[in-house]
């Protein structure tokens, strides 16, 4: 199974009007956890997301069935030697999932206005110089924050992983170097956010934008629905670039 990536734009899908018709497709477990958050776009989130994996699920016979297991970080994964490896994110109006045969993490987020130098505790030295010469620092800080997120997703230790020290991370050649692995780094600009990936290995991905069309077979949510894309280029959302890709944050 080659790497892929795909984003769900709830907004674009019109999603948010179709929550009830969501529901009865999620396991109780999941049905339950969906309605514990409160507010009606966390709920749209978390139904997307578990919709996604099931899509996902589908493609290893036997998988689907297979009930989720969560790390004690509270990352979500397959058990079994032959399992498929995902990351989940989702920020703002966009649900993210990434998959592949080696273990991946994914992070994006919203571009908003903050004062990056409240989270400078959790960068080091070398990245608030960075910050501290860039031209437009906010929007590095971004691709620096998605980039360590999706490391620690990765390894599956959350973010404390960079109290150690042990990870150093090269954002000008996308790479990560960590207990003597070498790791890949991709980041993207989409419009409003950043996503960062990262996996020991990512070859020629691209994110592939879920189209209406998409999203209907992953809610026929029969046997037969699959995440589509893995061999096309990624689409293009209505006047917007999706292929500007960036594997470093700039200097």
């Amino acid at each position: 199974m080659t790497a892929g990536l795909w984003i769900a734009d709830t907004q674009r899908l019109n999603l948010d009007a179709r929550l009830e018709e969501m529901l009865p497709l999620l396991t109780g477990p999941e049905r339950e956890k969906t309605l514990r958050f409160r507010k009606r776009e966390d709920r749209i989130r978390c139904a997307v997301g578990r919709l996604l994996i099931r899509a996902l699920a589908a493609e290893r016979p036997g998988q689907a069935e297979a009930p989720l297991q969560v790390s004690a970080y509270g990352k979500p994964y397959f058990a079994g030697e032959n399992a498929v490896q995902f990351s989940l994110s989702h920020a703002g109006r966009l649900v993210v999932l990434a998959a592949g045969d080696v273990p991946l993490g994914v992070d994006v987020e919203e571009r908003r206005p903050l004062d990056w130098r409240e989270l400078a505790s959790f960068l080091g030295a070398e990245e608030q110089r960075l910050l501290e010469g860039a031209e437009d620092p906010l929007r590095l800080f971004y691709r620096i924050w998605t980039a360590r997120e999706a490391f620690s997703k990765e390894e599956g230790l959350g973010l404390p992983i960079f109290e150690s020290g042990d990870a150093v991370m090269d954002y000008g050649g996308g790479t990560v170097r960590y207990q003597g692995r070498r790791l890949r780094l991709k980041t993207w600009e989409l419009p409003g956010y950043t996503l960062s990936l990262c996996a020991s290995r990512l070859g020629e991905i691209r994110p592939h934008w879920l189209s209406a069309g998409d999203w209907e077979r992953i809610l026929s949510c029969s046997e037969g629905a699959r995440l589509p894309g893995r061999e096309k280029e990624a689409e293009k959302r209505p006047g917007q670039a999706v292929d500007h890709m960036e594997t470093a944050a700039p200097e």
